[in-house]
């Protein structure tokens, strides 16, 4: 992913509203979210190069997702690190809680470029930035991440938690005004674009919620809405030519465990 905006813990219906874009070489072969065969509880696309996610909700509720750091996005892979997209799969199929498995993630970041991830469950979760020592427990209300850290006041973070807000404040349609947040192709302003070691021609495509350039860019968008009596809904929305696209939906009951 290289963008999530979500709403956690306040809302009248729903515990978990979540919205995330997920930005990648257009070449980078990838499945559709489903439930995998090796882990029937888990719920999730796959990286066919790496064999690892970049966001996935088990039956139990255990949530993760993942976005690389400021520049990353664009970066040719360094073959001496590890797929960060492991590092979902493996708290995904793991009964250790997040704070142990974030604590020995902490131990290991190195062998990955820099991320961040969200982890936990529907009722807690935590927030990782590689460059940083310590993770944090996430405060109720909206948030935005994109690639820097969580609520960078990037043009693009602070616009989908603005919109994020005036959506979950209305009646109407959630998923469509989400999908629609979230395929926004408006570049912010050139004096407001983020610094990086890159053409500005690119950066400007980059601070759009929805990426499009000649090799890289939004592949799929994921909406998730977890309601109070745990019942979720799960739509990943994958980009094809021509403007069209695809919509895979899921919805089931998180068994009644101890998230």
């Amino acid at each position: 992913m290289c963008l999530i905006t979500f709403h956690y813990g306040q809302h009248e219906r729903y515990k978990l509203i979540l919205a995330a874009n997920r930005d990648e070489a257009y070449n980078r072969s990838s499945a559709a979210a489903d439930f995998w065969s090796s882990h029937p509880d888990l719920l999730a696309g796959k990286d066919l190069e790496a064999s690892g996610t970049w966001f996935g909700i088990t039956k139990d509720g255990k949530i993760a997702a993942i976005t690389n750091c400021h520049g990353e996005e664009f970066a040719e892979p360094a073959t001496d690190k590890q797929s960060r997209g492991h590092i979902l799969t493996d708290y995904l199929t793991q009964n250790d809680s997040a704070e142990n498995f974030i604590q020995a993630l902490i131990k290991k970041k190195d062998a990955y470029q820099p991320f961040n991830v969200l982890l936990g469950s529907v009722d807690t979760l935590y927030h990782f930035n590689s460059l940083d020592t310590d993770f944090t427990a996430l405060t109720k209300g909206t948030h935005s991440l994109s690639n820097a850290t969580l609520n960078t006041p990037w043009p693009k973070v602070e616009k989908t938690r603005e919109t994020l807000d005036i959506i979950i404040q209305s009646e109407k349609d959630y998923l469509n005004d989400l999908f629609a947040m979230m395929m926004d192709k408006t570049p912010a302003p050139d004096h407001k674009i983020p610094d990086a070691p890159l053409p500005l021609a690119i950066r400007r495509k980059a601070s759009a919620n929805f990426i499009e350039t000649e090799t890289f860019g939004t592949k799929s968008t994921t909406v998730l809405l977890v309601d109070w009596d745990n019942h979720v809904t799960y739509v990943e929305r994958t980009y094809l030519i021509d403007e069209q696209f695809e919509d895979r939906t899921y919805r089931f009951q998180i068994e009644d465990k101890q998230l």
